[in-house]
């Protein structure tokens, strides 16, 4: 089995609307590879920066956009239908 390259973490972030994303940071490896960072924000007091690959940062933009469709799907379903009464 070959060993990882980078060490497995175990990580949760919890960002709540209204957090300050700054995306304008990019640069090249010793080796030339283009990398890049989005950096965000919270309260001023919190911040976090995610690097990678732009295909990397790409993967992960598109699964956050699937978990958000996700959870939006699942409470819809989770909504009663709406009684309509006719008459009086």
């Amino acid at each position: 089995m070959h060993p990882d390259r980078m060490p497995s973490i175990s990580l949760g972030v919890i960002v709540p609307i209204g957090a300050r994303y700054n995306s304008h940071h990019h640069w090249r490896t010793d080796l030339g590879a283009v990398r890049a960072s989005v950096r965000f924000e919270v309260g001023g007091y919190s911040y976090a920066t995610i690097q990678g690959e732009p295909t990397a940062l790409r993967e992960l933009a598109a699964a956050l956009v699937e978990a958000a469709d996700h959870a939006e799907e699942a409470e819809e379903a989770e909504l009663p239908e709406p009684v309509v009464r006719v008459g009086s």
